[in-house]
This record gives structure tokens, C-alpha cells and sequence, in this order.
């Protein structure tokens, strides 16, 4: 007893060790945001640009985004986390996950692009997309580092959905097929745009985790024992799909004068697949959690 309240008083002190952790990787990022929205010229070269009507809502919506993600870190670190509703912390750790997961495995690439990549940039100062990037990347594993410990301890079940895992369904079936004509697009655009390396690789990073996503929401599983990866990857992956395509269909929106249809249309079926995908997943988190509880009446029940 004495050995589980001592390991359980460590886990405490992890979580929020990590959660604040998280939260100062917010800081530089969002003294970014606020000097940008308060007329600043932090990091700016040309202040005329950041002054237009769409790049104002922009850093509001992403200024925005961050301090949301600061609420989260803090539901994650404290036990008042524990009894908010579900989807109140599941939709936005799986949107955040979505924008930052394909970043922190994009890491390397990124660095290695930014050390050697000299592309001149008119609005903003040289350091600022290292300084950026670096906050998404120190945001992605803390923060995520922080939801799984979180989750782990709330839904303990979910890690054992890959043992009760059936059959996707008419939702899971749907996200699947518009996940692998998501990742056909996206891999194309890797292979033949003209972006930068790392933009590229972020790229094919996404279609590729649509696919694993879409493999483990249609396979059916029957694990041994428990098996946790079905439900990482099709967390990861529906997420991925759903945050680039949103913020792909948000950008084409606000700063694309006329945006092409078939673009349109590629980041619709990207963002819908994610939520299929999503919403399949979360059917069989709750077909395990009914399994699990099922389990655990039955053991209780004394045999005659």
C-alpha cells in the first residue's frame, strides 16, 4: 500500500512538473502574438503587413489557440482536470495533437532545414520561425507528454481497446477510404511540390499517419493482451488529418484570393475523415470500456 501511494505521489509530481513545463513553452510564442496584436513590431521587418484586417484575425485565432492550450496543460496537471467533461478535454488534447504531433516527429527535418535553408523573408526577422517552431516542438512533447500520463490515469481502459476492437463500421469505413485518397494527395504534393523540405516532409508526414490511422481503425484487432497502439495511432492520425486540413481550408479562407476547388475539395475530405476516423475510435473506446466493466463484474461475481 505504503509502495503504491509513494508511486502514485511520484506520477503526481511528473504530471505536473510536465504540465508547467508545457505552459512556459506557450510564452515565447504567444509575447509573440500579443506585441503583433497590440501594434508591437516585435520580430517584424514590415509592420504594414501584419497591420491588414486577416493577418490581425489570424494571430487573434492563434493567440487564441495557445492560451487554450494553457487551460489544458492545467486541467491535465491539477485533479480538478479529472472531473471536467470528457469531450471538454478530449477535443482540444485531440486537436492540439493534430497540429503538434506531425511537428515534433518533423523535428529533425525541420532543424536541419532551418540551419541550412536561407529563404529571405519580408515581413517578418530571420529568428523568429526558429523561435516559433521551437515553441511547437517543446509545446508537442510536453504537452503530450502531460495528456498521456493524464489519460492513462483517467481512462485507463482505453489502452486496452486493441483486445475489443470490431468491425469499423459505415463511420470508420467512410474515414478510412477518404483518409487513403488524403494521404494519395498529400504524398504526390511531397514528392512533386516546391515548398520547402521540411514544409514537404510535414506534408507526407500527415498522409502517412492518415494511412496507419486508417489501418488501425478498420483492422480488426484481437490482441492477447492489451494493446495500446491502435488507439495511439488512430488518435494521432485522425487528428493530423483533421488540424491540417482545418487550418489548410481556414488559410485558403482568409488569405487565398481565389482559392482552387480541387484544393477545397482535398482539405473537405481531409478534415471529414478525421472526424470519422475520430468518431469511430471513440465508438471503440466505449465498446472497451463496456468490455472492461463487463470483465470486472463477472470476476467479482463469486462462482459456484
Amino acid at each position: 500500500m505504503r509502495k503504491h501511494g509513494m508511486r502514485k505521489h511520484g506520477m503526481e509530481k511528473l504530471r505536473l512538473a510536465v504540465g508547467y513545463a508545457a505552459i512556459a513553452g506557450t510564452l515565447p510564442y504567444l509575447a509573440l502574438k500579443f506585441s503583433w496584436l497590440s501594434g508591437g513590431d516585435l520580430g517584424v521587418v514590415d509592420p504594414e503587413a501584419m497591420a491588414t484586417p486577416e493577418m490581425y484575425f489570424g494571430n487573434a485565432f492563434t493567440a487564441g489557440m495557445d492560451v487554450v492550450a494553457i487551460v489544458v496543460a492545467l486541467a491535465f496537471t491539477h485533479d480538478w482536470g479529472n472531473r471536467l467533461p470528457a469531450w471538454l478535454v478530449l477535443f482540444p488534447a485531440w486537436v492540439g495533437t493534430g497540429f503538434l504531433a506531425p511537428i515534433v516527429l518533423s523535428a529533425p527535418v525541420i532543424g536541419f532545414d532551418l540551419a541550412l535553408g536561407e529563404r529571405p523573408d519580408d515581413v517578418l526577422a530571420h529568428w523568429v520561425v526558429p523561435v516559433v517552431y521551437g515553441s511547437f516542438i517543446w509545446q508537442g512533447c510536453t504537452l503530450l507528454t502531460a495528456f498521456v500520463l493524464y489519460a492513462r490515469q483517467r481512462w485507463p481502459h482505453a489502452f486496452a481497446a486493441g483486445r475489443h476492437l470490431g468491425r469499423p463500421g459505415v463511420l470508420g469505413g467512410s474515414g478510412a477510404a477518404l483518409a487513403v485518397l488524403t494521404a494519395v494527395a498529400l504524398l504526390v504534393r511531397a514528392y512533386t511540390g516546391t515548398g520547402s523540405p521540411a514544409t514537404r516532409f510535414v506534408e507526407g508526414l500527415v498522409g502517412v499517419l492518415a494511412l496507419v490511422a486508417a489501418a488501425a481503425v478498420v483492422a480488426r484487432v484481437r490482441a492477447p493482451r492489451r494493446a495500446w497502439w491502435p488507439v495511439v495511432a488512430g488518435w494521432t492520425g485522425s487528428a493530423a488529418m483533421f488540424s491540417g486540413g482545418f487550418w489548410a481550408t481556414f488559410t485558403l479562407a482568409g488569405f487565398t484570393a481565389s482559392p482552387g476547388v480541387g484544393e477545397v475539395l482535398v482539405r473537405s475530405g481531409q478534415t471529414l475523415g478525421g472526424v470519422l476516423l475520430a468518431a469511430a475510435l471513440l465508438g471503440t473506446a466505449r465498446a472497451a470500456s463496456g468490455a472492461a466493466a463487463s470483465e470486472r463484474a463477472r470476476h467479482a461475481v463469486p462462482q459456484r
